[in-house]
């Protein structure tokens, strides 16, 4: 026997804890289902399942639904949002939201409450496993360091593969995804800047930077 969660387990239970969170939201915001599914960019359908612990949220999900809240992540995620604290350090709980069957695993390790998230995760992603997310809202960055093995990132149509060592600045507000690129499990950690409100799509004349920076360790040099 072992105390570990599967992940079914797991998905299931943050799946009710949200559904219980989005209900009081909504209420304490006078918010409609329809208004709800127009901030998130989800349909209507999927906010009804999700309301109802019916939907086992993603982590895009989970962005989108504090965005639209102007909560960071972390502040979904209980029901006890911390304010900015008298002292300059505040201790932090981490969260695992996300597993696969084969290992993989995502966790937030800490985030700063309120509108704009500010997060930092940490990451294993096993052999033959994808991690693929959903576009965040419009300029939002993720900082990536690998630390074991090796990643594939895909941001839209570029792709990019990092070794233990190297880093990489990302733009995604467009659809993305992580994988373990050899036979062994790649670790790296990500930190992500996500400004809350209404997600607006970026004007299609504005004219696009690449969404994929590689970052050089300037000790090496």
């Amino acid at each position: 026997m072992t105390d570990i969660p599967t992940a079914l387990e797991t998905e299931q239970e943050l799946g009710q804890a949200i559904a219980i969170r989005i209900q009081d939201l909504r209420r304490d915001q006078n918010l409609t289902l329809d208004r709800l599914a127009k901030l998130t960019g989800l349909s209507k359908g999927t906010v009804v399942a999700l309301e109802q612990g019916k939907a086992n949220p993603s982590i895009a999900i989970l962005c989108r639904l504090a965005a639209a809240f102007s909560l960071s992540v972390a502040d979904l995620l209980t029901d006890e949002p911390s304010t900015v604290p008298d002292r300059p350090i505040e201790r932090s709980i981490s969260r695992t939201l996300w597993t696969s069957a084969k290992g993989s695993k995502a966790q937030l390790r800490t985030s700063t409450s309120g509108r704009t998230m500010f997060e930092l995760w940490s990451w294993v992603l096993m052999p033959d496993d994808v991690f693929a997310a959903d576009a965040h809202s419009p300029d939002t960055r993720e900082l990536l360091s690998v630390t074991q093995g090796s990643l594939k990132v895909t941001v839209g149509s570029e792709e990019i593969v990092l070794d233990a060592g190297e880093s990489a600045r990302l733009v995604t507000d467009q659809p993305h995804s992580y994988a373990a690129a050899s036979n062994v499990p790649a670790h790296f950690s990500m930190a992500v800047l996500e400004r809350g409100g209404q997600r607006v799509p970026a004007p299609s004349s504005q004219a696009a930077a690449s969404p994929i920076a590689v970052s050089q360790d300037l000790a090496d040099h």
